[in-house]
């Protein structure tokens, strides 16, 4: 299920939940706006195995240096 736009907050702010609500059963989350992407994956090895992201999809991993890196060094 995902519910979005939130009042409280930015307006482009989305929660999604996947799986179950139950302990110790497989479930995954994510919020998400234009600035921010965290995930929370327990889904493997019967949900006793953790996957966490938290991004910026703007700016993370370097992505404004490897850009001016293939603009200026790559033909």
């Amino acid at each position: 299920m995902t519910w979005g736009p939130q009042a409280s907050g930015s307006e482009q702010l989305c929660f999604a939940w996947a799986g179950s609500t139950e302990p110790h059963r497989p479930h995954y989350y994510r919020v998400q706006d234009p600035r921010l992407l965290a995930e929370y994956d327990n889904t493997q090895r019967y949900a006793n195995h953790v996957h966490t992201v938290w991004r910026d999809p703007h700016s993370d991993f370097g992505r404004d240096l490897l850009a001016a890196h293939y603009a200026t060094s790559h033909h």
